[in-house]
């Protein structure tokens, strides 16, 4: 279970990140990188969340 709690608290350090970046870039390739990641985070989420519910 904790590595489910671990992999949970990675994507949701992932998406903050990802959603700070993606919505402060100027430039694009730095906005693409940023949603990519956040579609990443809710893949990487959702998987935890589905064998670790709190």
């Amino acid at each position: 279970m904790k590595k489910y709690k671990i992999t949970a608290a990675v994507g949701t350090v992932i998406m903050g990140i990802s959603s700070f970046a993606s919505c402060l870039a100027e430039a694009a390739s730095v906005s693409f990188f940023g949603n990519g990641g956040l579609l990443l985070s809710i893949v990487i989420m959702t998987y935890a969340f589905k064998h670790w519910q709190p």
